[in-house]
């Protein structure tokens, strides 16, 4: 398998750095299933690996670009246990073996890889028995953008075209939901309609300020129908 494979851009990584509502939210979701020993795919520059880093008692950093692999390494330099690489999904199964990891996270990654099955399978192939696949990505394609396209994305996704995907992969599904109604009028306004090319650090702040807490209460009441992201987590039971 090519290594262009499981290539991708993580720029967003950068604009989303602080919003720590927005990544508070993820973790609740994945924390019940993470545990041992970590991977998280598509490091970036370690954005989202802190808010992982307290689950794990050893983590590995996955990320396909050199620099930021670089980056990580000076971010988490006095971690004994946390492992940066410089590697795509298939190089690093190839370096670490088959069943050899209890939790695997993505957070803004898979949309970037443009063979999603066979990423998905290799994933499958790392988990341990009881293992766990934790993954977050854009939903509803018809929110695909120019921005999308900028940043790299093949897709936007639906609830059941992941889940089918997930579940080919040879995994069991646990749980697959929108989350972040409000999120759809905002992006689809500036970046859909508006053709924005590029985020906006500072509104991206007061939105998971003001509106990021509001949501997630509203949602842990009454769950989104749809939403501008998708979340799931899935389970190698075979």
């Amino acid at each position: 398998m090519n290594d262009d494979t499981h290539a991708y851009e993580g720029r967003e990584f950068e604009a989303a750095a602080n919003l720590v509502n927005y990544y508070n939210w993820i973790t609740a979701y994945f924390q019940p299933y993470l545990r041992g020993n970590g991977v998280e795919i598509g490091a970036g520059i370690g954005t989202y690996s802190q808010y992982l880093r307290p689950f794990f008692s050893t983590l590995d950093l996955v990320e396909p670009s050199p620099t930021q692999r670089n980056l990580l390494a000076q971010r988490f330099h006095s971690d004994e246990n946390v492992y940066a690489f410089s590697e795509t999904i298939d190089s690093y199964r190839q370096r670490t073996g088959d069943k050899s990891r209890d939790s695997i996270c993505m957070v803004n990654v898979l949309e970037h890889i443009e063979n999603d099955h066979a990423a998905l399978s290799d994933l499958s192939k790392m988990l341990k028995m009881d293992g766990h696949l934790c993954i977050f990505v854009p939903a509803l394609p018809v929110l695909y953008s120019r921005l999308d396209k900028i940043f790299g994305h093949h897709r936007r996704y639906t609830r059941p075209e992941l889940v089918r995907k997930v579940s080919g992969a040879g995994l069991k599904i646990v749980t697959c939901k929108y989350m972040d109604f409000a999120g759809i009028f905002a992006w689809g306004l500036i970046n859909t309609l508006g053709r924005s090319t590029d985020l906006n650090p500072r509104a991206m702040q007061v939105y998971d300020r003001c509106v990021i807490p509001v949501t997630r209460v509203l949602e842990s009441v009454v769950p989104a129908p749809i939403g501008k992201s998708l979340i799931l987590i899935a389970q190698k039971v075979a």
